[in-house]
């Protein structure tokens, strides 16, 4: 039977010298003929056949590394195909993927997972499949431990990188019934029922509910409007619009809103004589009893402007900086 095949082959591979022989007779030129054998792709012309190299692959660790129209495996992204025709030069068109004529037939490796801990670094199981997390990388929500570890203008809040802006200090940036804990204006409350939907109330703030996992394997495992995310379901969502008061679309899932509200932009958002200073109207000041007989929590000249008495003594912006276990609580350890 080998031998058979063989000589196919080589009758094949005489037949296209013959045609290019021809042609190259008739026109005066000398063509080159491309085709693909049981042991590789070439072109052959009136003189002799050549070898055509497939093109390189892209490593992956899932489909959402590969281009459309590719699917990830063991041997790199694998174009897909219904036949020849659809295949790169170098590849034919084998059990739907482009692969070369005596090469095995690679192990798809999709990316399927039940938790998140099934995936590599960077990577999110979601609906069943470890894919890349937007919030996890680049700079923003890269992974950390202290501020340090992000790049300027980033802030290590909640072991992850967050943009400056989205990150507070004192409780005056973050509006009427909210306080700054650990970065994030969270909100206060006496009962769970005043906390946004996917948190409770623990001390007077409200804080994320333990997440439940093992609940789904992919989407349709949970109910509508959710998405599987780390082996729970989540609301998903498109626009900030989906996820209710309080919360944010972030990446596909509603997230407990947690960035700083300016009350104001610019100076011409305060009273005359006032100015906008990260996002606070602040009285002028020369020294700390003008701003006693403003307001007695404006306590303090700082910089030319009233202060509270923690934004002048803080300690912290995040717990990363605290000891012992403390928390940041308005630019405080406590």
């Amino acid at each position: 039977m080998l031998k058979s095949q063989t000589s196919q082959t080589y009758a094949m591979r005489f037949l296209l010298v013959a045609i290019a022989l021809i042609q190259l007779a008739i026109s005066g030129c000398c063509p080159e003929t491309y085709f693909c054998d049981d042991d590789g792709c070439y072109y052959c012309d009136g003189i002799g056949c050549r070898d055509v190299e497939p093109p390189d692959r892209e490593p992956c660790r899932g489909d959402f590394e590969c281009a459309a129209g590719e699917m990830c495996t063991d041997a790199g992204c694998v174009a897909e195909c219904t036949e020849d025709a659809d295949c790169p030069e170098g590849t034919v068109c084998r059990s739907r993927m482009c692969l070369e004529p005596t090469e095995e037939r690679p192990m798809a490796t999709p990316g399927t997972c039940t938790r998140n801990a099934d995936c590599g670094d960077g990577l999110v199981c979601r609906d069943g499949m470890c894919t890349e997390d937007t919030m996890s990388c680049g700079d923003l929500g890269c992974s950390c431990e202290e501020t340090g570890a992000c790049s300027d203008g980033f802030a290590c809040v909640a072991g992850e990188c967050r943009p400056d802006e989205d990150v507070c200090r004192f409780n005056t940036e973050c509006g009427e019934g909210r306080v700054c804990l650990d970065g994030a204006c969270q909100a206060e409350c006496s009962s769970s029922r005043d906390c946004p939907t996917g948190q409770r109330c623990s001390g007077g703030i409200c804080e994320d509910r333990p997440v439940v996992t093992g609940e789904c394997e992919s989407n349709s495992d949970c109910g509508s409007g959710e998405i599987c995310l780390d082996s729970s379901c989540v609301d998903g969502c498109s626009a900030d619009v989906d996820c209710g008061e309080g919360r944010v679309c972030a990446d596909g899932v509603c997230e407990t809103d947690t960035r700083p509200r300016p009350f104001c932009t610019s100076d011409r958002e305060c009273e005359p004589g006032h100015q906008c200073i990260a996002g606070s109207c602040r009285t002028p000041c020369d020294t700390h009893e003008e701003c006693l007989r403003f307001d007695v929590q404006f306590n303090y000249c700082l910089e030319g402007f009233c202060a509270t008495t923690n934004e002048a003594t803080s300690d912290c912006a995040t717990s990363a900086e605290c000891d012992g276990g403390d928390a940041c609580l308005d630019g405080i350890c406590r």
